[in-house]
């Protein structure tokens, strides 16, 4: 099998959709309980942003085994989510009538000041990073994990900061074993997490 690391500028409109059905299986966040439509919407927004630094391991039949993707202002790739008002407004519709507790986790989430820090001058935030569940153990967040370190160092950033689930120890370990050192812990919605950050030479 020959796997490729795909730089997340390069992905096609089908390769987006395949990451967006791929975070919305593997990765338990509040952006996943929101649905597909927003996941898939969410990494067309990020794409577009110049400043998203991402990469994508793809297998040789054309699916994605993993992915890494971050920004200097998550924020800002988030508060695009309520662009067409139009369409966001029917989503959370959606989402009041099939899945209220999940609208609440929203409206929690957006109180919760501690998550949503301004980052220092200089860093870039990981959001985003996981792979299939097949390819678990194979090094393949080792590999992710260090492009994405590689190019916020070649894009001059000093500090690379993630938020992870206080209970996924193996990838607080992976983090660790890179340089990460957990600086808080709070609160996002029914989220406990570790903010963690690497200091980049």
């Amino acid at each position: 099998m020959d796997d490729r690391l795909v730089e997340f500028s390069q992905l096609t409109s089908e390769d987006l959709k395949r990451l967006a059905v791929l975070h919305h299986s593997v990765m338990h966040t509040l952006l996943s309980d929101l649905g597909l439509p927003i996941v898939w919407r969410y990494y067309q927004i990020a794409q577009r942003d110049r400043q998203t630094i991402g990469h994508c391991v793809i297998s040789d039949s054309g699916e994605i085994l993993g992915w890494a993707m971050g920004s200097p202002h998550p924020d800002r790739i988030t508060l695009q989510l309520r662009l067409p008002l139009v369409w966001f407004l029917i989503q959370m519709l959606r989402i009041t009538l099939t899945r209220p507790v999940v609208l609440w986790q929203l409206i929690s989430s957006v109180f919760s000041a501690s998550a949503q820090e301004e980052l220092k001058l200089g860093a870039v935030e990981l959001t985003y990073i996981g792979v299939t569940s097949g390819q678990r153990g194979k090094g393949l967040g080792r590999i992710l994990l260090n492009a994405f370190i590689d190019a916020s160092r070649k894009n001059g950033y000093r500090s690379v900061v993630l938020s992870v689930e206080k209970e996924n120890s193996p990838a607080i370990a992976l983090y660790e074993k890179s340089g990460f050192r957990i600086i808080k812990t709070f609160s996002e919605g029914r989220y406990q997490r570790h903010r963690m950050e690497l200091t980049l030479a």
